[in-house]
C-alpha cells in the first residue's frame, strides 16, 4: 500500500532530529519499516548501523519480520531497551566490572532475594513494594531512604555474588557503561541512525541513555496521548523534553486506517477535553474507511444485566463476525469474572488474556532454573529453586551445610556435602545429581540433556504428586517446552542465547476463535472489529485512586482514548446504576449527537432469568443447532445442561436455553 503524504515526509526526512507524532491506527509501523528501507537503499546505511528500539519484544519481532519479508533485509540492532542493553553489556560490560557470563534475574528470582533479605533484617514489608522502590532508585537516579539503602546494598551484593543483573540493572549499567568515553564513541559511531518507537513510554534513565547515544540522526515516534504507563514510570513529557533538547522537525500522522469515522469523532472529542501541556501535539484523527454506525451507549441496572446484554449482542453478531474479532475491554481485572460466568452459561467461547505466561509456570521455571545453573553454576537463586522442588527433606539447615562447601559451583558443593546431609536429603540429592549428569557433561546439547533429566528424575510423577488437580496440563506444558528446545537447538541457539530469549521474550499465545476479555492496558497495540467497553463508571474509569490528581485523571482519559481507538467497526459503551454509581465523567465530554443513545428512549430491560429458562423439549439423541457452534447431537442431559457433540468433533456442555431442536425437512424420514 502506498504511503500517504505525511508518512512519505517522515520516511524521507534525514539530516536532523525528527519527531513523528503518530495517532492511533495511523500506520506507524509501516512508516517505520519504510524508513529503514529508505536509510539503507537511498542513504547507503548498513543494516547494522541502524538502532531500532521498540517498547515490546512483539513489536521488535514484527518490525524485523516486516523488513525481512518486504525488503529482504536483516536488522541486527532491533529490540527493546532491555534486549539492546543485554547485547551491549555482553560485548563491553567487562570495562565496568560486569562479568561476561552474567545472567538475568527475572521477577520471581528478585522476589525471592528480597524476601530473604527482609527475613534477615526482620522487616515486615511487602516484597513487591520494596522491589518497586529499588527500581525507582536505580532508574530515576534517586537517593534511597536509610532503611532502603541498607536493603539495596545487600540486594546488590547477592546479585553480584551470583553474577546476576535485574532488569533495572540492565538500564543502569548500560548508562554507566556509556559514561566511558571510548565505549560511548564506539556506539555513537556504530549507530548512524537511531529510531525509538513508543517514545512516550520511555522512562528517565532510558531518555538519558538516548541522549548519550544519539547524534543529529535520531527519530522519535510516539503519541503522548497513548501513554498509559505512568504508574510504571513512563514519562509522556519525555516528548516535550525531546523537543527542548533536540529541536526536531515535527510531523503528525493523522490519517487513521483502522476505525470508522464515527469512532474517530468520539476519540477526538475525548482528547479535546484534555488539560495537559502537550495538547498542541494532539493529532486530529481522520479516517479512510468511511462512515459507519455511531458508537452506542447503554445503561443497565447491574453488572449481571450488562453482561447478559453483551452476551446476547455477541450472539447476534456471530454470523457477521468471527468470535476472535470481538473484545470486551475492562479497566480492572476483577470485572472479567461476571463475563466469564455469563459467557460460560451462554456457551460463548472466550479467552481471558493476561493469564500466567508460559515461561513463568512453575513446572517450566524449574527446568529454566536448571539450565541457568548449568550456564552459571554460582547462581544461588536457581540452586535454591531446584533443591526446594527436587530434593526431598532439603531445608534451610541443609542449605547452610552445602554453603560451607561452596567455592563457585553449587553442583560440586552439593556433591561434597552429601555425607553431612540428613539421610533422606542425601539420598534425594544424590538422585538429583545423577539426573543432572548428561546435561552437565554436554551443555551444548541442552535439549537432550534436559530431556534425560526429566526422565531420570521422574518429573512427570513429581508433578502428579504435587499438583493433583491440574498435573495433566502441567505435563503437557513440559512436553511443549522440551519440544521447543529442539527447535532452538536446530536454529543454532547456544545455551546463552536460549536463556536470553526466554528471559526477554513473552510467550505468544496461539490464535483462538474466542471472544477476548482483557484489560485496556493489555489491549494497547491491538485492534478488534467489535469492542465492548463495560462499567464506564466513576471509581472504575476514572479509577478511584486517580481522582485526586489532575495528572492521574489525564492518564485515565488517555486510557479511555486507547480503549476507544481499539475498535474498527463497532463500539459499544455501557455503565450500570449499581450502588448509585455515576457514569464516567469522560462520557460527558462526548457531544450527544456523536452517539447512538436510542436505548435510553426504549428503556427495555433484559430479562435475565427468562433468558436462561431451560428448553424442556430437548432430549438425548436429538439433533440441535447452536448459534455459535452450529449443528450437533445431544449425548446426554444433566438437569438444565446438555452435552453436545458438534459437527467439527468438539464436545461441549451447554445450557439448554441456548440450543434449538433441528427440524427435519419434510419428506425426510
Amino acid at each position: 500500500m502506498k504511503l500517504n503524504t505525511q508518512q512519505e515526509e517522515a520516511v524521507r526526512h534525514f539530516g536532523s532530529p525528527l519527531l513523528v507524532v503518530a495517532g492511533a491506527g495511523s500506520g506507524k509501523t509501516k512508516t517505520l519499516t519504510h524508513k529503514v528501507e529508505y536509510l539503507i537503499k537511498e542513504k547507503g546505511l548498513k543494516p547494522y548501523e541502524i538502532l531500532c528500539i521498540t517498547f515490546t519484544n512483539k513489536a521488535a519481532k514484527e518490525i524485523k519480520e516486516r523488513i525481512k519479508n518486504t525488503f529482504g533485509l536483516e536488522l541486527e540492532w532491533s529490540g527493546t531497551f532491555h534486549s539492546v542493553a543485554l547485547k551491549i553489556l555482553k560485548k563491553d560490560g567487562e570495562k565496568i566490572g560486569i562479568p561476561k557470563d552474567f545472567s538475568i534475574a527475572d521477577e520471581k528470582d528478585t522476589t525471592l532475594i528480597v524476601k530473604e533479605i527482609l527475613k534477615k533484617y526482620g522487616l515486615k514489608k511487602e516484597p513487591e513494594e520494596v522491589k518497586e522502590k529499588i527500581s525507582k532508585v536505580k532508574e530515576n537516579f534517586e537517593e534511597p531512604e536509610a532503611w532502603l539503602g541498607v536493603l539495596l546494598e545487600e540486594y546488590q551484593r547477592v546479585l553480584r555474588e551470583n553474577k546476576l543483573l535485574d532488569f533495572s540493572d540492565l538500564m543502569r549499567e548500560l548508562y554507566n557503561l556509556l559514561l566511558v568515553d571510548e565505549v560511548r564513541e564506539k556506539y555513537r559511531n556504530t549507530f548512524k541512525y537511531i529510531m525509538v518507537d513508543e517514545y512516550q513510554d520511555t522512562n528517565n534513565i532510558q531518555y538519558e541513555i538516548l541522549k548519550l547515544l544519539a547524534n543529529k540522526n535520531i527519530c522519535a515516534i510516539g503519541d503522548p496521548n497513548q501513554c498509559i504507563y505512568e504508574w510504571r514510570d513512563a514519562r509522556p513529557d519525555n516528548i516535550l523534553r525531546f523537543i527542548e533538547d533536540f529541536n526536531p522537525k515535527i510531523i503528525k500522522l493523522e490519517l487513521n486506517y483502522r476505525s470508522r469515522e464515527p469512532i474517530l469523532r468520539v476519540a477526538n472529542a475525548v482528547l479535546e477535553a484534555s488539560t495537559l501541556e502537550w495538547k498542541d501535539l494532539i493529532p486530529k484523527l481522520r479516517g479512510v474507511r468511511g462512515e459507519g454506525q455511531k458508537p452506542y451507549v447503554r445503561r443497565f441496572q447491574d453488572e449481571e444485566e450488562e453482561a447478559l446484554w453483551i452476551s446476547r449482542k455477541i450472539k447476534e453478531l456471530a454470523g457477521e463476525y468471527e468470535l476472535k474479532d470481538i473484545a470486551v475491554l475492562v479497566r480492572v481485572g476483577y470485572i472479567t469474572d461476571v463475563f466469564e460466568r455469563t459467557f460460560f452459561k451462554a456457551g460463548i467461547p472466550y479467552k481471558v488474556v493476561g493469564t500466567i505466561k508460559f515461561y513463568e509456570r512453575i513446572e517450566i521455571k524449574n527446568l529454566i532454573a536448571l539450565l541457568r545453573l548449568i550456564y552459571n553454576p554460582s547462581d544461588e537463586v536457581a540452586f535454591k529453586r531446584l533443591t526446594e522442588f527436587f530434593v526431598k527433606g532439603f531445608g534451610d539447615k541443609s542449605f547452610e551445610v552445602v554453603k560451607k562447601n561452596f567455592k563457585g559451583n553449587w553442583f560440586k558443593a552439593l556433591k561434597e556435602s552429601l555425607k553431612k546431609l540428613p539421610k533422606n536429603a542425601a539420598i534425594s540429592a544424590y538422585e538429583f545429581l545423577k539426573a543432572v549428569v548428561p546435561l552437565y557433561k554436554n551443555p551444548e546439547k541442552y535439549h537432550e540433556g534436559l530431556e534425560a533429566f526429566v526422565e531420570k528424575i521422574d518429573y512427570y510423577e513429581l508433578l502428579k504428586e504435587k499438583f493433583k488437580k491440574d498435573y495433566e496440563e502441567r505435563i503437557e506444558n513440559v512436553k511443549e517446552f522440551l519440544s521447543s528446545l529442539k527447535d532452538f537447538y536446530a536454529k543454532a541457539y547456544t545455551l546463552e542465547d536460549l536463556l536470553a530469549e526466554i528471559t526477554l521474550t513473552s510467550e505468544e499465545e496461539e490464535e483462538e476463535n474466542a471472544v477476548k476479555i482483557l484489560t485496556i492496558h493489555s489491549a494497547k497495540g491491538l485492534e478488534f472489529p467489535v469492542v465492548f467497553l463495560p462499567r464506564l463508571e466513576e471509581g472504575i474509569l476514572p479509577h478511584h485512586r486517580s481522582q485526586e490528581s489532575e495528572r492521574e485523571l489525564e492518564e485515565e482519559r488517555r486510557l479511555f482514548y486507547v480503549a476507544i481507538t481499539r475498535a474498527k467497526d463497532l463500539l459499544f459503551m455501557s455503565y450500570t446504576k449499581k450502588e448509585n454509581r455515576k457514569p464516567s465523567r469522560f462520557l460527558s465530554d462526548i457531544p450527544k449527537h456523536l452517539l447512538d443513545l436510542s436505548a435510553f428512549k426504549k428503556k427495555k430491560k433484559v430479562a435475565y432469568e427468562e433468558n436462561l429458562r431451560p428448553n424442556r423439549l430437548i432430549k438425548k439423541g436429538d439433533k440441535v443447532i447452536h448459534r455459535v457452534f452450529g449443528k450437533g447431537v445431544v449425548l446426554r442431559i444433566e438437569e438444565e445442561r446438555a452435552k453436545v457433540r458438534f459437527e467439527n468433533g468438539e464436545e461441549k456442555v451447554i445450557h439448554t436455553s441456548f440450543l434449538e431442536p433441528l427440524k427435519t425437512p419434510s419428506g425426510v424420514p
